[in-house]
């Protein structure tokens, strides 16, 4: 062949192979470095929603960002049940006067990179088009305004809906199934608390940098998630305490490539308070049956909401709220206090002295002359309390474990039942 013609193939051959070797440009990732998240917002199309509260929003915000608080979609609880996905019509009413529509691609930044309430809701929506601002505003590096975006409502309406939420017989269904890892998405101390039998526990810090909040590498994470069995061949059901910190996880298993992750919304709060099977270390315990209301039983009673309601009224009882700080913090039954059931244990595991635990009860106001409630979830957290302060002394100590109208939730303000 005629050597012109050989370097003429010879140089096509390599515009080919170049030309297949070269990536097109990659799609942009769920969660956005500032720098590309400064780049697409630029562009038409875009609207870039802030997350956070009025407060924050009003001292400063990125230009141009529409205020849409997290908790316009989302409500304190429902049925007992922290944390849910607002109605369908509040969803529709909440985007319409944010002026949003199906054709924008939409930017989300609350504080951190913890955007998962907002994100998991819009993406239940319909919205195709989601991304979060790694670090949040904490980490956002340009200039900020307090000038309110001009908004021009829209028509929005809620018909491109996408489920992404699972329910409890899901769940348990998926319990030690081959292919599927339901993973514990709380805090540390949590998580002692009891879980949904076969749970991977990994708590939200593990994703992010804990002085940034931005994401760690992906590599790191996906190394210690696979180092417990967590990889993206397999489905996924993120739960928690409340939902919180389980739409956290979800957004982040999304960014890191797990296509098939599904979302126990209703969490702890649901599984801890029915007949579900529960475990820890060992069998968990619960007091049940018709022993409890056997003559001359120590046991302790079971009150309904009414009950609890009229002793408060009356000023005749203290409820003593025993899970983790962290989950009294998300909601309450109003006027209660915390005192964490495993704070009654030393780092050996050994019950405390006596005149510490008095002290522990003492500092939130729980004296043996109070009528106490106990309200927990799950019946470890129920029979450590109960059996503590029954040999401190105290006489007059019942339950409440079932669900609660009305909870206190700082993150939307007192909720009147």
């Amino acid at each position: 062949m005629h050597p012109p013609l050989l370097r003429s193939l010879a140089a096509i051959g390599v515009l080919t192979l170049a030309a297949v070797a070269a990536p097109a440009s990659a799609a942009p990732g769920i969660i956005l470095s500032p720098s590309e998240f400064q780049s697409l917002s630029q562009k038409g199309g875009v609207k870039v929603l802030d997350v956070r509260s009025k407060a924050e929003y009003d001292r400063g915000h990125l230009p141009g960002a529409i205020h849409l608080p997290w908790q316009a979609l989302n409500v304190s609880e429902r049925d007992g049940i922290r944390n849910e996905y607002a109605d369908d019509a509040d969803i529709e009413k909440a985007l319409r006067a944010a002026g949003i529509s199906y054709d924008d691609t939409l930017l989300i930044y609350g504080a951190t990179t913890l955007a998962g309430r907002a994100f998991v809701v819009l993406e239940y929506a319909g919205f195709e088009k989601l991304h979060v601002l790694d670090g949040g505003a904490s980490q956002w590096k340009g200039k900020l305004t307090t000038t309110a975006a001009a908004v021009k409502p829209s028509d929005f309406k809620l018909d491109r809906k996408r489920e992404n939420r699972v329910e409890q017989d899901y769940v348990a269904g998926q319990i030690d199934a081959a292919g599927t890892v339901i993973l514990d998405g709380r805090q540390a101390a949590a998580s002692e608390d009891g879980v949904i039998p076969s749970a991977k526990f990994v708590p939200t810090p593990l994703y992010v940098d804990a002085k940034t909040s931005a994401l760690r590498p992906r590599e790191e994470v996906l190394a210690e998630l696979a180092a417990q069995g967590i990889t993206p061949d397999k489905e996924v059901i993120s739960y928690c305490g409340s939902g919180a910190n389980a739409s956290n996880s979800y957004l982040f298993l999304k960014e890191l490539g797990f296509d098939n992750v599904k979302f126990y919304d209703k969490s702890w709060d649901e599984w801890s308070r029915g007949n579900r099977q529960q475990a820890i270390s060992h069998a968990n315990f619960s007091f049940a049956g018709d022993a409890l209301s056997a003559p001359g039983s120590l046991g302790p009673r079971f009150l309904d909401e009414t009950q609890v309601k009229a002793l408060q009224k009356d000023g005749k009882a203290i409820v003593v709220d025993v899970r983790p700080p962290d989950d009294f913090v998300v909601g309450r039954i109003p006027d209660s206090v915390n005192v964490y059931w495993n704070d009654t244990l030393d780092a050996e595991r050994n019950l405390k002295s006596a005149e510490d635990l008095k002290a522990l009860f003492a500092r939130q106001g729980v004296t043996p002359d109070k009528h106490v409630v106990i309200f927990a979830r799950g019946g470890l957290q129920l029979s450590q309390a109960y059996t503590v302060l029954k040999l401190l002394g105290y006489e007059k100590v019942d339950v409440f474990a079932g669900k609660w109208e009305g909870w206190v939730n700082p993150a939307y303000g007192p909720v009147k039942s």
